[in-house]
């Protein structure tokens, strides 16, 4: 993969003559109406990925298939969702988001439908893989990347309540996918899930609206991307193995020590429920502290959670997991275009942040594939959780060798 060059009289070309669609302008009442729309989808595509590991145990019973085999659907799933985004983060520069929330909804209901009809685990891996994979990736770069430009002043802000909508769609969807699952089967879950999260995403289609653009600043546009946006991605890499684990296997490891599947579903629900603070409280320090020293002490602080998962040997130890973690990865997802932006302008930020979601994909892809494949080969999750635990302190080191540049 290669990185964009960018030379300050490209930049300059890169950004279309300022200008604002009909019936609204930065920082407006309009503004934030497209927010909450983009905050609904996050909810309801997230919401729905996450809810996996309810799904887990009964489709790898349904199934007889064994954790690696059944940790697969969430990596495609999350390998789809990321990695598309290097394709609609360009086309939400030039579009705008909302012809991606249509198809997303179209993706997203199929794919549910055609999980709950499954007869075979391929059927399932291509079902609900390319489906909300799909989903997630017409989605939540699209979104993301109109909300930051629908802002100037409090941008920050908005896109944390844009990413809060991941937190509050696992919130609800974890212990409401719980309940459905243990009373109508998962086949018929997703089948509620497919009409009800299609509905939603055609609603947010109709709040979120084309952002209006302006050029960058002269500082960002002289800026070239390439050398700092590779340790970004790499930093990203190494960390999202670790970071989206706990939403496949933070339940069944809970179930392994004896912890019943409701409390075990509730560890979810607390990493959403600190992820939501999380993001609101770290980006209303932005002005403080910074966006770039911000996002190092997140990734600082998801290798600590991990450490205090791996250690843990109750529900206690788990539970501070699930804060931990909750609060960082909700700082860090919330702050992620926050710094691209900063670092280096608004015109590529959609190219940027699409990039570098396929960091996310990749390592978020391969965490939970590796760790359903360890537990299955040794019987436990002792190793997984050291191996995880290296691989996001890994991840730390490398973000802290990142160095914001000095005003040209």
């Amino acid at each position: 993969m290669s990185f964009p060059e960018t030379s300050p009289a490209v930049a300059g070309a890169e950004c279309p003559p300022a200008h604002a669609p009909a019936g609204g302008a930065r920082d407006s009442r309009r503004a934030w109406l497209a927010a909450a729309g983009a905050t609904l989808a996050a909810s309801v595509v997230y919401g729905l990925a996450y809810s996996y590991g309810q799904f887990f145990g009964p489709m790898a019973q349904a199934f007889r298939a064994g954790d690696g085999a059944a940790s697969v659907v969430f990596s495609i799933t999350t390998l789809l969702g990321f990695g598309l985004s290097a394709v609609t983060g360009p086309v939400a520069d030039r579009t705008g988001p909302r012809a991606m929330l249509l198809v997303g909804a179209v993706c997203l209901g199929l794919g549910l439908h055609l999980t709950a009809i499954s007869g075979a685990l391929w059927q399932a891996y291509l079902a609900y893989g390319l489906g909300i994979g799909l989903g997630v990736g017409c989605v939540y770069v699209p979104v993301l990347t109109a909300t930051g430009r629908w802002f100037d002043r409090y941008r920050a802000v908005a896109t944390g309540s844009v990413v809060t909508g991941v937190g509050i769609g696992t919130v609800v969807s974890s212990p409401l996918s719980a309940w459905m699952v243990s009373h109508f089967g998962w086949r018929h879950a997703y089948e509620y899930y497919a009409v009800g999260g299609a509905a939603l995403l055609l609603l947010a289609a109709s709040l979120v609206g084309r952002p209006p653009q302006a050029p960058d600043s002269p500082i960002a546009a002289q800026r070239s991307p390439a050398r700092g946006f590779r340790t970004l991605y790499v930093a990203s890499l190494l960390v999202c193995m670790a970071n989206y684990v706990p939403f496949a296997h933070l339940v069944p490891s809970a179930q392994r020590l004896g912890i019943g599947a409701l409390a075990a579903a509730a560890l979810i629900s607390a990493i959403g429920i600190s992820s939501i603070t999380g993001r609101l409280v770290i980006t209303a320090l932005v002005d403080r502290f910074g966006s770039l020293a911000l996002f190092k002490a997140c990734h600082a602080g998801i290798g600590l959670g991990l450490v205090v998962w791996t250690t843990a040997r109750g529900y206690g130890g788990l539970l501070a997991f699930a804060i931990i973690h909750g609060a960082m990865y909700g700082g860090y997802s919330a702050l992620l275009p926050v710094v691209l932006a900063d670092q280096f302008g608004l015109a590529r930020l959609g190219r940027l942040l699409g990039l570098l979601f396929t960091a996310l994909g990749a390592g978020s892809a391969l965490g939970p594939a590796l760790v359903g494949y360890l537990v299955q080969s040794t019987g436990g999750y002792g190793t997984a959780l050291t191996a995880l635990t290296v691989l996001g302190l890994l991840g730390t080191g490398v973000v802290m060798s990142y160095r914001e540049r000095s005003t040209p």
